[in-house]
């Protein structure tokens, strides 16, 4: 046997291997109890798909490492040897990478929900996003040594099957001849798994076993419902469709009309990473829970998703997060900033982040100069950089001309994940000390998470800390007479009270729940038990500075003092869109079509697949409307009506 046959038989025997490794990854994202008792055919159905597409998961590696082996290439070189000596390199590499890439793919989805996707994409090359992770130098030591874990275990691994080719010949040769049967079989599966899901999605008869396929990664299904309805089936009638509306921006609707108030008030606005609505109360929260007795308190208020992105994007304009990539490509700003620059407030706005993680310097802070965006570039700690910052805001306002009105901004780190304070806002013992990304796991996390959750409210006893100091000032230098302070969360935390831990997974309670506190001078103290929306912050404040207009020419929410209820709300983040009233919460893929939908009771209680069905089904026309809102500031394309 001549070294370039005896290297594809190692090959192949390898890639077998990383094949079962593979299957072995992504299992734990699969739910096959599910499927069985969905019954046998799902269960069929589900195990198909995941056979083969963990088999396309490997097609890059296969084929990077065949056109690696070409002969041809290395003569063309003049390197003949490389044929023997770099498919096996390329295979290892490829191989590993692979693996390392699904490992981490399953280790995400396990803690948050989500598959690798155009948002954590968007955290990893865009500035800041990193550092928005509050990953911790172990962290980052752990992702090191299991990278090269990997490496260092595909090597060995690709030795020994050397090794034990040469002691074994006839063995891989033998398994070599497999490869062409099993790409036919794999083809052959590959077309009766999306042959199933096209016949399933057509006929409508049991969507639920369609919905298994989220837990395989990156699963895309098949629609040939006109090519069933020629054969003769007969094909459900589609819930409407639940497109958006496509184009550019058209926003405002109409133009703003301002009559500059004759004494404007001046605006703190306070926002805080991932506050949660329960730690609103007088043992976490002493001195924000006695502001809130004074002000106006809306206890069932939601962020309009479930990430800071959407979280601070809604709440500064009134509009959906659906609206972001408009904004994003337009560099659109946010109205109420172009209200206070035109009545010429003095503007000054701090983050213990990032204002480019995510992009609000393109965005609602797009119109406001740079010298008046403060971020803290040193590597301190979230809580110090929120110290550092409360002193500087209070600087600004201290030196500020009194003789006109003044805006001031901040974002809060404290509360972030790895959740940080300083020794003296200990509250809750046990904690946990740190948290270490590139080792925890779903079972750690379920056994350590009171301490995880008692070292984030320790952090948000923090918070109140550095929110006191502010609102002292505000009280001591009589400025609350006429200012409005607007405090709330960019969105929730989850801690396993729905199977996930942190935010951007789910649109649950925790994860989008959050305070809302408004002080508004002269407004007798208020509880208010009625449903609200960051998007109803703007529409409620831009009265307040003399705009005229009704809040529908610019926002999708409400005046919070109108006595207009909302009856429901909605709800975004990268790629889903969610509607939640008092009877139902459902959530929708990008596309807001019928599959991959998610629907559960209002506060995240399980439905049988039949009543979540009903509800779905009875919802149709508050979808329908929910959708052309969320196209109503867009611009047609010249082919729409």
């Amino acid at each position: 046997m001549n070294e370039q046959t005896h290297g594809r038989n190692v090959r192949f025997a390898y890639f077998g291997l990383v094949y079962l490794v593979l299957l072995w990854i992504n299992a734990a994202n699969v739910d096959f109890a599910a499927a069985a008792a969905s019954g046998y055919g799902s269960l069929l159905f589900l195990v198909n798909a995941f056979v083969s597409y963990n088999a396309l998961y490997l097609l890059p590696a296969l084929l990077l490492t065949w056109l690696v082996a070409r002969p041809s290439l290395w003569r063309r070189l003049r390197l003949p040897g490389g044929a023997v000596w770099a498919p096996n390199m390329t295979a290892v590499l490829t191989g590993a990478l692979t693996t390392l890439f699904f490992y981490a793919n399953a280790k995400l989805h396990a803690l948050y929900g989500m598959f690798i996707n155009g948002f954590v994409i968007n955290l990893l090359i865009t500035p800041g996003g990193i550092e928005s992770l509050g990953g911790s130098a172990s962290s980052t030591i752990g992702f090191v040594l299991i990278a090269l874990a990997f490496f260092l275990g595909h090597a060995a691994i690709f030795i020994a099957l050397s090794f034990g080719a040469r002691r074994f010949a006839s063995l891989p040769t033998g398994l070599r001849r497999l490869g062409r049967p099993l790409t036919v079989l794999l083809l052959f599966s590959i077309l009766g798994d999306h042959s199933v899901y096209a016949y399933t999605s057509a006929v409508g008869n049991k969507p639920e076993m369609l919905e298994l396929t989220e837990g395989v990664p990156f699963y895309v299904g098949t629609s040939a419902r006109t090519l069933f309805k020629k054969l003769g089936f007969e094909v459900a009638s589609p819930e409407k469709a639940l497109k958006q509306q496509g184009g550019g921006l058209q926003y405002p609707a109409k133009p703003l009309e301002v009559t500059k108030p004759e004494k404007p008030y001046n605006i703190v606005w306070l926002v805080s990473e991932s506050w949660r609505a329960d730690t609103l109360d007088p043992e976490i929260m002493p001195v924000t829970w006695a502001f809130a007795q004074k002000a106006q308190v809306f206890t069932h208020h939601y962020s309009g998703g479930n990430g800071t992105r959407i979280g601070i994007f809604t709440m500064m304009t009134g509009l959906p997060g659906t609206y972001w990539d408009a904004f994003l490509k337009g560099h659109e700003g946010a109205p109420i900033i172009d209200v206070l620059q035109q009545q010429g407030y003095q503007m000054s706005l701090y983050t213990s982040a990032k204002f480019s993680y995510p992009e609000f310097d393109q965005t609602v802070f797009s119109k406001v100069p740079r010298e008046q965006l403060h971020e803290i570039d040193a590597p301190l700690a979230g809580w110090e950089k929120d110290r550092q910052n409360v002193s500087d805001l209070l600087h600004f306002i201290d030196t500020r001309d009194p003789a006109r009105p003044f805006f001031v901004w901040m974002f809060f780190e404290s509360p972030h994940a790895r959740y940080y304070f300083p020794p003296e806002s200990v509250i809750r013992t046990p904690y946990r000390d740190d948290i270490n990304y590139a080792t925890i796991d779903r079972d750690e996390l379920q056994k350590d998470i009171v301490p995880i959750k008692n070292r984030y409210l320790n952090a948000v006893h923090h918070l109140d800390s550095q929110f006191a100091r502010i609102l002292e000032y505000l009280e001591t230098h009589g400025l609350l007479e006429n200012t409005i302070v607007v405090m709330l969360g960019d969105h929730g935390e989850e801690f396993m009270e729905n199977g996930y831990w942190g935010h951007n997974s789910t649109f649950s309670d925790p994860q989008t729940r959050t305070p809302l506190i408004l002080w508004i001078p002269g407004r007798t103290p208020a509880v208010h038990d009625v449903l609200s929306s960051h998007l109803d912050v703007v529409p409620t404040l831009m009265p307040l500075l003399g705009v005229k207009n009704p809040p529908e020419d610019y926002s999708s929410g409400y005046d919070l003092f109108s006595g207009r209820q909302r009856d429901h709300v909605v709800l975004s983040d990268w790629s889903r869109v969610g509607y939640k009233d008092a009877d139902v919460k459902i959530t929708l893929s990008e596309d807001l079509g019928p599959l991959g939908k998610r629907i559960s009771g209002p506060h995240d209680e399980k439905l049988t697949p039949q009543r979540a069905q009903e509800l779905f089904q009875s919802k149709q026309p508050q979808l329908v409307r929910l959708m052309q809102e969320l196209g109503r500031f867009k611009q047609k394309s010249r082919h729409e009506p």
